[in-house]
């Protein structure tokens, strides 16, 4: 078999160090160049399905090899690749997994630090060796070698380092943990059997760039393949399209590999452009001509009245090309869209349209596998949530992500930024002087490494439409290696921008990036930019690229930020941080759950800072999501007594795809429902006349305005709902109370007493300790004055523990029980100085009115919360009139519907991943729980869970909460805002807050059934 390809021959690094210990500037040996995502077949028909894993040409490796462990790299088998070598006694492992879910090592969760930290000291570039496990792993596989072809053998993720053998013959050497590595490996393999070792380690020099904020683990992760292609083939191609006068041309630069050993002629090259009904649109061919050696063609379509791709309308074409000789021929595909995407008068347009990113941060992320063997469903799923919640674009944090995912983007609809990997959070810290110690800085020795991560995911992803913006890496500072970064996308692609968020710590290097972006900067913080660009001029596009941390109970005002990008056009939109958990199954005592950092025994490690999900890590919905399809929404509702004004803020379809829907529903009964159709252009306002006013509703009266789908969409079925809202038409007045009853005292108690009721407030206490309705006890402990909440993520970064302790259980200094005619009046002071009235009146029908005012102390800090707390017997289920149904905060409310609704109080319990404060319902008017029928009297909020803040607050995770036979009711005057700038400092925002230099006060009427 004849070839051109110079056989490899190894020579150890110069230092006298293996290549993934103090050698940053070896990063590869004998790998072969990155290319576009793609696969040989040997039919037309074939190629245009483009299923890569159905080509004859294609071998999977996936599945079960053996292996062997090593705590160290001087414990591992060094003779290991030998084809002699007996490894029928050793384990096998699943490929692709990281060992440390199939038995061996440990998984270990770190935000910024480096993992190795407490083990041993070392700086950079040198590697850990005092424990830095590897793993070994052999299989064979059977080939059958086909005369004029070459073998490439392919892993798609290996992390983090690995060398190759074949039939006992060093192959190769790779890092970067996830771009592919492939290897020309036709000269060593042999017919029949074939014997391939892999070795992989933990962590090499290299790893000090992937210090990204996610579990560290190891092993080959993705799959691997091994593929076949002539000699004389298609290598690697690039699709370029421009878009003029309605009219598209497609440029496409295809490289043809010629490996025969000689020279050879009448090698053709042709493609055609397939619409998605599969008609041919375009042909192109290329000369036939003579190839020495690897050649360039260019290949050039024309479409005319092409459809254009967009997140809103994801048109793709299918590009197949062909190349011949000697009369067989070979093709390869792709799927690929017709765009235009960059600056116009300093904005970002896609189509000549200004972009508003509706973002998200997406880690690869399963609980049973890590980020290995991430399944296309999977992948769907995410992709499917994020269009049905109104996301529109998806940031790949903090590395390239798996192929398939930028396939769907394409197919579903949603702008990506693709992330080289790099973070460096590690060697530097927030507000340095200078690049100091910072990797990789100005530092000569990582740049070939930096570009050649670059080169990886440009090649393997260029191809892709949904792709606007290549990100040079994450939280790394700054320095001159991103500027030769930057140079290297500008020089290769000017379809696309280049983003870097390091520039805002550095302005040294501010040119590495074409757009200005930041994270968790405040709403008021991103509005100065908007106003100093207006003042100024010459500003750069604004995103956040992370902004709304999601950890447990969060994304407090977010609609500030989503407002702000609808006022300011240089305001282009965000990527909240982020979309799913990262934690994986564990199991204790029989009970499996959701573990976090330092449940594995790891250290260091930075806890449950890894749950900032959207959605959970096993794929629930979190309530928050619920807040982003509402303020992330492209259609705008207004409503002036009979007339609704239709907003259209996409930015290429007309509403007629949607359905408009109307409700009206008083005191939670629907009295008029009926359709509309929806016809706005884009960027236009309709006005519709509803049948419906004031005139018409009475009680509590909530007109809700939807709009729906009109017909199945890829994402989402016929009548999903894409938008909403909801007016308040009118409200019930506080129903009438009946003549009260005089209360009966003595030197213990007062007693109110009619109606088959019977309270009893304790002349000790003052609460009420006692409520007997049909001579059935409804109160399990007295009705209690609270100021607490079970702290959340979010209070916790903020130090609101530590600042509000005098709020968490302040103790009765004095307490004064008195009657004032019909009524029972507890006044309490508190010892922070602070002081409590609770007033209780019972009319002859036993309905029970309780109110309470708080006069706060001028001096102390903000309280948590403000009202009553009770506790009954265990309900299966409760029903209130509220905003629901799903949890609702002053500050993140706006997807609260109004209505009557039900749940179980076990289900009000959140699923984030450490207990905290949860399930509150704002806007509350009615509750009935067991038999206590409770009407807010006053504005009131509240809560129904089986257990109490401190139990909440106590539990680590959800399966430690203690198992309960009882049902806490909180009625709240208020309670403070989750907020969600970020989760290590910023606060609730000051509106949101309760702060201590004013009174409040709040009443409900509180009736047993009879």
């Amino acid at each position: 078999m004849e070839t051109t390809k110079k056989a490899f021959t190894y020579t150890p690094p110069a230092n006298g160090y293996p290549e993934w210990n103090n050698n940053p500037e070896i990063f590869q040996l004998n790998r072969e160049k990155a290319h576009a995502t793609m696969m040989p077949y040997p039919e037309r028909d074939i190629a245009v399905k483009g299923d890569r894993e159905a080509s004859p040409f294609r071998t999977s490796l996936d599945g079960k090899w053996r292996f062997r462990f090593a705590e160290r790299p001087e414990d591992r088998d060094a003779d290991f690749y030998k084809t002699d070598r007996d490894t029928s006694s050793w384990d096998t492992i699943q490929v692709p997994s990281h060992w440390q879910l199939q038995g061996w090592d440990y998984p270990h969760y770190t935000n910024t630090r480096y993992p190795w930290e407490e083990r041993e000291d070392i700086k950079p570039p040198f590697a850990p060796t005092v424990y830095n496990p590897v793993g070994q792993y052999v299989r064979t596989v059977d080939v059958t070698l086909v005369e004029g072809e070459r073998y490439l053998l392919h892993f798609e993720g290996v992390e983090s380092a690995f060398y190759l053998w074949v039939n006992g013959v060093l192959v190769g050497y790779s890092e970067d943990t996830f771009t592919p590595a492939e290897f020309d490996v036709t000269d060593v393999l042999k017919n029949g059997e074939n014997r391939i070792a892999v070795e992989v380690y933990r962590w090499c020099d290299a790893s000090w760039l992937e210090d990204q904020d996610f579990w560290r683990m190891s092993g080959i992760f993705r799959s691997v393949f091994l593929y076949r292609r002539p000699d004389v083939a298609i290598r690697d191609f690039f699709v370029r399209s421009h878009v003029d006068n309605g009219e598209a041309t497609l440029t496409v630069n295809v490289s043809l590999a010629n490996d025969s050993g000689k020279t050879v002629s009448d090698v053709h090259l042709s493609g055609e452009l397939l619409d998605d009904r599969g008609r041919t649109v375009a042909e192109a061919h290329a000369a036939p001509g003579e190839i020495a050696n690897d050649s360039d063609e260019t290949l050039t379509f024309t479409v005319r009245e092409p459809k254009l791709w967009s997140a809103e309308e994801p048109n793709l074409y299918t590009l197949v090309l062909k190349s011949e000789l000697h009369g067989r021929a070979v093709y390869v595909s792709a799927k690929t869209g017709i765009r235009t995407f960059g600056m116009e008068d300093g904005l970002m347009k896609i189509n000549g349209k200004r972009i508003v990113f509706k973002g998200v941060n997406r880690h690869e992320f399963s609980p049973e596998t890590g980020r290995a063997a991430i399944t296309k469903d999977e992948m769907r799923e995410d992709i499917l949530k994020m269009k049905q919640h109104n996301i529109n674009a998806v940031r790949t944090s903090h590395y390239p992500n798996h192929p398939y995912l930028y396939e769907l983007c394409d197919e579903y609809g949603l702008y990506v930024i693709d992330e080289v990997n790099l973070e460096t959070h590690g060697t530097w810290v927030y507000g340095q002087e200078g690049l100091q110690e910072t990797v990789p800085g100005d530092k000569p020795e990582w740049t070939a490494n930096l570009l050649d991560r670059c080169a990886s995911m440009f090649e393997r992803d260029k191809n892709h439409p949904s792709i606007v913006m290549w990100s040079l890496g994450n939280e790394s500072f700054g320095g001159t290696n991103f500027l030769e970064m930057h140079r290297f996308f500008k020089e290769r692609d000017e379809t696309r921008l280049v983003h870097y968020e390091g520039v805002f710590h550095y302005r040294e290097t501010d040119e590495a990036s074409d757009v200005e972006s930041t994270m968790y900067i405040p709403p008021h913080k991103v509005e100065e930019y908007a106003l100093d660009a207006e003042k100024n001029g010459g500003a750069k596009p604004y995103i956040l690229c992370e902004y709304a941390h999601v950890m447990g109970n969060s994304l407090g005002n977010f609609y500030q930020y989503t407002d702000l990008f609808q006022k300011y056009d240089i305001l282009q939109g965000g990527f909240i941080w982020d979309w799913r958990d990262q934690a994986l199954w564990k199991e204790e005592n029989g009970t499996r759950f959701l573990a976090y950092g330092g449940d594995f025994g790891e250290s260091p490690h930075d806890g449950n800072f890894s749950g900032n999900g959207l959605i959970t890590a096993d794929g629930k919905l979190t309530p928050q999501i619920k807040e982003v399809k509402h303020c992330y929404q492209y259609v705008d509702f207004d409503w002036d007594n009979g007339t609704l004004s239709v907003t259209n803020n996409y930015l290429f379809r007309d509403l007629s795809f949607l359905e408009g829907r109307f409700e009206l529903r008083c005191d939670g009964e629907l009295t008029a429902t009926g359709s509309f159709p929806l016809l706005a252009a884009p960027g236009e306002r309709e006005t519709i006349p509803l049948p419906v006013s004031e005139k018409s509703a009475s009680g509590n009266a909530i007109l809700n305005v939807s709009a729906v789908l009109a017909d199945d969409e890829a994402w989402a079925e016929e009548g999903f709902e894409a938008a909403s809202a909801e007016w308040t038409l009118t409200e019930a007045s506080v129903p009438e109370k009946a003549d009260p009853v005089a209360p009966d005292a003595d030197e213990e108690q007062i007693v109110l007493k009619a109606g088959g009721t019977e309270a009893v407030v304790s002349n000790v206490s003052g609460l009420l300790t006692s409520l007997v309705v049909n001579g059935i006890e409804q109160l399990l402990d007295p009705v209690k004055p609270t100021f607490w909440r079970a702290m959340t993520d979010n209070d916790r970064g903020c130090k609101l523990p530590e600042r509000t302790a005098v709020w968490q259980n302040p103790a009765s200094q004095q307490v004064d029980v008195t009657t004032e005619e019909s009524v029972a009046v507890t006044v309490i002071g508190l010892d922070n100085g602070s002081r409590v009235t609770l007033r209780y009146e019972l009319g002859s029908d036993g309905a029970l009115d309780v109110s309470m005012t708080l006069e706060a102390e001028n001096e102390l800090p903000e309280l948590p919360a403000v009202g009553l707390e009770l506790q009954t017997s265990a309900a299966a289920s409760f029903s209130w009139f509220g905003l629901g149904p799903h949890e609702t905060y002053r500050d993140r409310k706006l997807s609260g519907r109004t209505g009557r609704w039900q749940a179980a109080p076990e289900d009000r319990l959140a699923p984030y991943l450490k207990p905290q404060e949860c399930g509150n319902i704002a806007e509350l008017k009615q509750l009935t729980v067991g038999a206590l029928n409770i009407h807010a009297l006053t504005a009131m909020e509240g809560s129904v869970l089986p257990w109490t803040p401190a139990e909440l607050e106590a539990a680590t995770h959800v399966h430690r909460l203690p198992s309960s036979g009882k049902t806490v009711v909180r009625l709240l005057a208020g309670q403070m805002g989750v907020g969600g700038d970020d989760s290590w400092g910023q606060e609730t925002h000051d509106e949101y807050k309760l702060f201590a230099d004013r009174s409040y006060e709040f009443a409900f009427r509180l009736q047993a059934e009879k």
